[in-house]
């Protein structure tokens, strides 16, 4: 079976609205003690979907890993948090020079409660008000749910070079 195509989108970044944090739940960025929350979420999150892989608790917690010891950059990667429980979050990077939205994740539970959107829309927020004027992320074709938030949020496919 082919593996799923990856579609590279960018956002050209402008004014986003900061997440108000009087809709019950906080969002903060990502901390180093959020490793093995994350690892557990990105499982739940990926278990039955188009991008899961048979990953294991294991290798979320190498993927985790590597994004701290990679080109995580936390001042624009944030978590959703309900009852002291991470419920979704976005992980940020370079690439090519630009800020990349590598990851974002929802815990199942918690679908369709705007979580996503709300880490989401803090990360593209912090992005711009750093002075990024686009963002780059990859969407696995036939991901709706990420394709459907993503281009709420202005994401366009990439224009071949």
């Amino acid at each position: 079976m082919p593996e799923p195509r990856k579609i590279r989108y960018e956002i050209a970044l402008g004014p986003h609205a900061d997440t108000p944090e009087s809709v019950g739940f906080l969002t903060r960025n990502v901390e180093a003690s959020d490793r093995d929350e994350l690892a557990r979420l990105m499982l739940d999150a990926y278990v039955g979907t188009i991008d899961y892989e048979g990953e294991t608790i294991d290798e979320a917690l190498d993927e985790v890993d590597g994004w701290f010891a990679g080109s995580a950059v936390l001042e624009h990667s944030y978590v959703a948090v309900v009852d002291d429980r991470l419920v979704s979050a976005v992980l940020a990077m370079w690439i090519d020079d630009a800020p990349f939205i590598a990851i974002v994740m929802t815990d199942p539970a918690s679908k369709n409660a705007g979580f996503g959107r709300a880490v989401t829309t803090c990360s593209l927020s912090s992005m711009a008000n750093a002075g990024h004027d686009r963002v780059v992320l990859y969407i696995t074709e036939g991901n709706t749910a990420s394709e459907r938030l993503f281009t709420s949020l202005g994401a366009q496919p990439a224009r071949a070079e």
